[in-house]
């Protein structure tokens, strides 16, 4: 684990990202958290017969303050 990650709650690191996971403010938020603890963010969809593909992309760095919130070794591992 690196020195500089950031060991918080995820949206603690920021009002920006809490305000994004909060489904009071954005009920239909593109991040959400894994229940094996990772955390993600929705990057993109597509239209399928299926009905809608979404694309997502563990979040490494807080996209709005920049700390880093997890590292590819600790994604990797859960």
């Amino acid at each position: 684990m690196s020195e500089k990650l950031f060991t918080g709650k995820f949206g603690s690191c920021c009002n920006d990202l809490k305000d994004a996971m909060d489904p009071g403010i954005v009920p239909n938020s593109f991040f959400r958290v894994e229940e094996n603890g990772v955390l993600y963010q929705t990057i993109g969809y597509i239209d399928t017969e299926d009905g809608p593909g979404f694309f997502d992309q563990a979040v490494i760095f807080c996209p709005f303050c920049g700390k880093q919130l997890q590292d590819k070794d600790e994604i990797n591992s859960k």
